[in-house]
Order: structure tokens, then sequence, then C-alpha cells
């Protein structure tokens, strides 16, 4: 076959055409694919009292390019921000003190937290009371108007410290979008205080929770700086980033810690 070809075809062709067949086959030969061009983190958030295995829970934490610097008025708007407590807002607008106690006790900022579903609740609750007694004239049952009871509260009860948080919040992701010239990621935590950033473009980011959490006597704000090297979720597993709000704690996990909050004393709300 060969003396064939070689007849009604000149070697300098042949070896052209040979020769372009080879780089063909090695392009099409399978190749390693490259490492991931990504980056991920693995937030762990502590807050006081500080146990193995607890965290921060149900909160939402912020990744916005460029670094504490790159960031500062950013983060001092956020500093000066002055700090509205959940009581304080719902005391300022008449709640019961029988909804705040409901709110606090699972670290609610508005109704929707959670579904009023204990009878007591409804009892124990004058706002409740009253959406229920609406409800079931508009319902004509008593057991849907306490499921759908929320939406016959008045709206700055139902929704209106969640708005108030909301409208600023928006306005700091804003700015911070407009410094950097990227868009900002945003992650919830577990109840264990675990919250995963994923599929991060590599470089230095400042973590955030941008509005203060209230905790207890005391709101926490963290920036706290990291930077972002290419790898999968996986490779950051055992090498979280874990913040806190108090240095009270075992030395082995204080050593673990890479950033506190700053911390300020919540208001006294004005006696009404």
């Amino acid at each position: 076959m060969i003396g064939i070809i070689s007849k009604g075809i000149a070697w300098p062709t042949l070896g052209l055409a040979l020769g372009t067949l080879a780089v063909a086959m090695v392009a099409q030969t399978p190749t390693a694919p490259p490492p991931t061009a990504h980056g991920a983190i693995k937030l762990i958030v502590k807050v006081k009292p500080v146990t193995q295995g607890t965290g921060l829970s149900r909160k939402r934490f912020f990744l916005i390019k460029g670094s504490l610097e790159a960031n500062k008025s950013l983060i001092q708007s956020m500093e000066q921000r002055p700090v509205t407590s959940r009581d304080c807002y719902y005391r300022s607008i008449g709640a019961s003190e029988a909804l705040i106690a409901w709110l606090k006790q699972n670290d609610c900022e508005s109704v929707y937290c959670r579904e009023v579903n204990d009878w007591k609740d409804v009892e124990a609750v004058p706002e409740f009371q009253r959406a229920l007694a609406t409800g079931e004239k508009e319902f004509g049952s008593r057991d849907l108007a306490r499921k759908w009871l929320p939406v016959n509260l008045p709206e700055n009860i139902r929704i209106g410290f969640y708005k108030q948080q909301q409208r600023d919040l928006l306005a700091f992701i804003k700015q911070a979008e407009e410094t950097s010239g990227a868009k900002v990621m945003a992650v919830m935590t577990d109840q264990k205080g675990n919250a995963y950033f994923t599929d991060i473009e590599p470089g230095t980011y400042v973590i955030s929770n941008i509005i203060r959490t209230e905790r207890s006597d005391a709101a926490s704000l963290w920036n706290c700086e990291v930077t972002v090297k290419a790898g999968d979720i996986s490779t950051v597993m055992n090498k979280p980033f874990q913040i806190s709000n108090t240095r009270d704690m075992k030395a082995s996990m204080l050593k673990q810690t890479k950033c506190f909050s700053d911390e300020k004393p919540l208001p006294a709300c004005p006696a009404r």
C-alpha cells in the first residue's frame, strides 16, 4: 500500500500530510482537566458563650471584594451606623411586651421567622389575638386564621423592623459594589454557625455581616480580611476561617479564631 501511495504522491507532500495527521491526533488526545481557577471559604462564627459544635445560627454574612484598606470608607459607614435594637423598635411602635418576648425567644426580626402554631402563644400575645379575630371573620375557620395570622397584623409589626434593616443593608451593598466593581456574595449560617462561600475568584476580600448582629446586651459587627486562593471546597474543609465576638474561650479555640468583632452596647430604649 505504501508503494502505491508513493507512486502517486510526492514524498514532501506525503510527509506534510502525515505531520498534519500527527498534530491532529495529539490535539484529540484527552488531557487532565486544569486545576480549578476559583476558591472557597468555610466560615465558622462563634459567639459567647463559646462551646464546641455551636455558633451563630441563621445569620447572613457577605463577601466584599478588596482589602480592609480599600473598603475603609464603607467600613467606617458601617461602624458609625446608629444601633437600633429589635426591642427598642417594637417598643417605639407600641408593641406589647408579650410580642417582644415571643420574638426574642427565637431571635426573630419579624413574625415570619417562625409559624405561630401554638395556641398558648396566640392567647399570650394581644396582637395575635386581634389578628386571629380578624382572620376568623375573613376565612371562617379558627385554624385557618391561625395559620395565616401574620397577614392580619399591621405592617409595622409584621415586617417593619425587617424592612428598616433591609433598607440600610441594601444601601451598604450598593456602596460596596460601586467601590469594588464586583458583586457582593451572601451566605447564611446553619444551626452550628457554619457557612460556605464557593466559586470565588482568588484575591483579597472582606467577610462582613454589614448590619450589626444583636446579641444579648451588645451588637456585633465583623469586618475580616481574608485571602482566597484557587482550590475546590475540599481544600478548605479542614482550614475554616473562624471568627467570634469574644476572646473568652478555650486556648485551642482562641488559636483557631482569625478575627474578632467590633462590639457596641445596645442603647437603652426610650420610656413609653
